[in-house]
């Protein structure tokens, strides 16, 4: 295979888990790289100079992440599966679009100010998170889903770019979040419950006020 070819390249998992990724070395034009699985070797991936989207899927909980702070060119990372205690061990200066998605025992996300060009953040499955601490971003789109003891986002009136905002299943309370004064920028709120009455309701007094219940989707 003629690596430097390559534009997009996804890796998926094989029984044992054992591939070396270090050839990808070579793929010095690879802009899309979802790797499912796999870490050895991956460090390489760092100087690759033109990878914008990167998704680690079931990365195992022992490797660190802070290769990913490497990739100069990242826009994208989406982190799927797989477990870990926090997300401490990277950060990025021009990434725009993080996803964290059923990552096991995940307890925080900790300072988001270590990604200062964030602009898009979704967080779905994720059980043991309890607090998103938004005072150091200023997003423009926020997906939570199926965080059912998420309680708290510090800095959520902050976020004065906000055009999307969705909150399905979670602990937060959805009463307060209808009735707030959103943005001037703010075009559509998504709000889910367990109670599809309240779902209902909620949405027309969100329609109301002209705000849309159809959010985008970028992962």
């Amino acid at each position: 295979m003629n690596l430097r070819q390559l534009r997009s390249l996804t890796v998926a998992a094989n029984r044992k888990r054992n591939l070396d990724l270090a050839p990808l070395a070579d793929a010095v034009n690879l802009q899309d790289l979802f790797v499912q699985g796999h870490w050895k070797g991956i460090e390489v991936i760092s100087h690759l100079p033109d990878l914008a989207t990167l998704s680690l899927s079931s990365f195992a909980g022992k490797n660190r992440l802070d290769f990913v702070s490497s990739i100069a060119s990242l826009k994208k990372f989406t982190l799927i599966l797989g477990s870990r205690a926090n997300l401490g061990d990277f950060s990025h200066q021009t990434l725009e679009k993080l996803g964290i998605l059923r990552v096991s025992g995940l307890g925080t996300l900790g300072d988001l100010g270590r990604f200062p060009a964030l602009s898009a953040l979704q967080v779905h499955d994720q059980l043991k998170l309890v607090e998103v601490d938004l005072r150091h971003v200023g997003l423009e789109w926020l997906s939570l889903f199926n965080c059912k003891n998420l309680r708290t986002l510090p800095g959520l009136e902050l976020q004065d770019r906000l055009q999307e905002f969705e909150a399905c299943r979670v602990g937060l309370d959805l009463d307060s979040l209808r009735d707030r004064t959103w943005p001037a920028t703010t075009r559509a709120v998504r709000l889910i419950s367990t109670r599809e009455k309240w779902n209902v309701e909620a949405e027309k007094k969100l329609a109301e006020r002209k705000l849309s219940s159809e959010v985008s989707r970028w992962i």
